[in-house]
């Protein structure tokens, strides 16, 4: 692994035993073994390494959305698709799930960064623009359809996280059931 990978998995660690504030540059080098004045070398201060923290697990968390995608897909097959693989993501990835959630809520949150990640989406746009144009989906707006596919998402992941409920495969699809039939077109 190279010394920027090795930098970023330990920020990644770090804020999540100690959030962002118990979590100074002297540490991130102690624990990715890459000496401060390396560090520095990659980033400019402990704000840069959160932010290219966050488009390097924003970009991972895209790809995993995407995998299994296949030609003529239906449009429900691929709503399905990507909300599963979203909700596998965070299920498989704990630490990075937890750190976009804290990002998202953080002093360090640069809306440049966020903006140029959500270009990477543009594939659920299109998936949206696709639904609407067949007449698959109700006709309401694309940040809705967002909201509510990434909000199931997020809650299902705390819930099985905390151990609050039995999150099971029937339960997993039994949300994704609630999310299509309020986007569908009835």
């Amino acid at each position: 692994m190279d010394k920027k990978t090795l930098i970023l998995q330990s920020t990644l660690k770090l804020i999540n035993e100690n959030g962002f504030h118990g979590t100074p540059v002297s540490s991130i080098a102690i624990d990715s073994q890459v000496a401060v004045g390396t560090i520095y070398r990659y980033f400019k201060s402990k704000e840069d390494i959160i932010n290219e923290l966050y488009t390097y697990v924003k970009t991972d968390f895209n790809n995993a959305i995407k995998k299994g995608m296949y030609d003529d897909i239906s449009v429900r097959a691929e709503y399905y698709l990507k909300w599963r693989n979203m909700v596998d993501y965070h299920i498989n990835n704990p630490l990075e799930a937890r750190f976009i959630d804290q990002y998202s809520a953080s002093p360090y949150i640069k809306q440049d960064v966020v903006k140029s990640n959500l270009e990477k989406y543009s594939h659920l746009r299109d998936l949206y623009n696709r639904a609407i144009e067949l007449n698959i989906i109700r006709k309401i707006s694309y940040e809705a359809v967002i909201i509510v596919m990434i909000g199931t998402v997020n809650q299902l992941y705390r819930i099985y996280n905390s151990k609050m409920l039995n999150v099971n495969e029937k339960i997993i699809n039994e949300v994704f059931e609630v999310f299509w039939s309020g986007i569908k077109l009835q």
